[in-house]
């Protein structure tokens, strides 16, 4: 015959059922709260970052200026991080923004580098442009009657100066229709891929040579 469990055994193995169940639900409340964050943490990915590859192919044998932006060249595939109500652009940030006025077949977002923050002063440094006390900028300041920007200007609340890193290829900025609405702008590229990826390789193209 089978002895009786004494009560304090009873207890005892109750008191391991209790600990069994308690760790379970922890482990199904652990569980549960993993995937509630997996969840806002894709959400927040996917409403945050984006993926863009510049049109275009780079040429590392090219002597020629490419891009307007010196860190971005075509073929580049981009990180870009929306700019949103909590994100403000900085100072020298890459951004993709809306074109103020997209006509006759204009593309419909541009891209720049925002040299110029609210209440900072441009002035004319020569033939370039100077943001407050910082070093002259390496594109020339806009000259004749209908300019958008003049010298002296103090860039107003809510807009930005953005203007490409070269003159040395045609694409509008600042100084074709003025300091850019902060709502215009869209994204701001904060990772490039490029060299990651093998689509172009770090340092100076080289130089062309004559085939004899």
């Amino acid at each position: 015959m089978n002895e009786p469990v004494k009560p304090s055994e009873q207890a005892h193995l109750q008191r391991k059922r209790d600990q069994v169940k308690g760790f379970k639900r922890w482990v199904k409340r652990l569980r549960i709260l993993l995937a509630l964050v997996t969840v806002v943490l894709a959400v927040y990915i996917f409403m945050s970052y984006a993926i863009y590859t510049v049109p275009g192919e780079y040429r590392p044998t090219s002597n020629k200026i490419q891009s307007p932006i010196s860190d971005v060249q075509p073929g580049d595939t981009l990180v870009l991080l929306n700019l949103n109500l909590w994100r403000e652009p900085r100072l020298g940030d890459i951004v993709i923004y809306d074109h103020p006025d997209p006509k006759d077949g204009a593309p419909r977002q541009l891209i720049g580098r925002v040299a110029g923050l609210p209440g900072e002063t441009v002035q004319r440094a020569g033939p370039t442009m100077q943001v407050g006390e910082r070093l002259p900028l390496a594109v020339g300041f806009p000259l004749g009657q209908d300019v958008q920007i003049n010298d002296g200007d103090v860039i107003p609340e809510g807009r930005y100066l953005v203007v490409t890193d070269t003159d040395a290829i045609a694409y509008a900025d600042s100084r074709d229709f003025g300091y850019i609405e902060r709502r215009a702008m869209q994204k701001k590229v904060i990772f490039n891929l490029a060299f990651i990826l093998g689509q172009r390789q770090s340092g100076p193209p080289e130089p062309a040579t004559n085939a004899e």
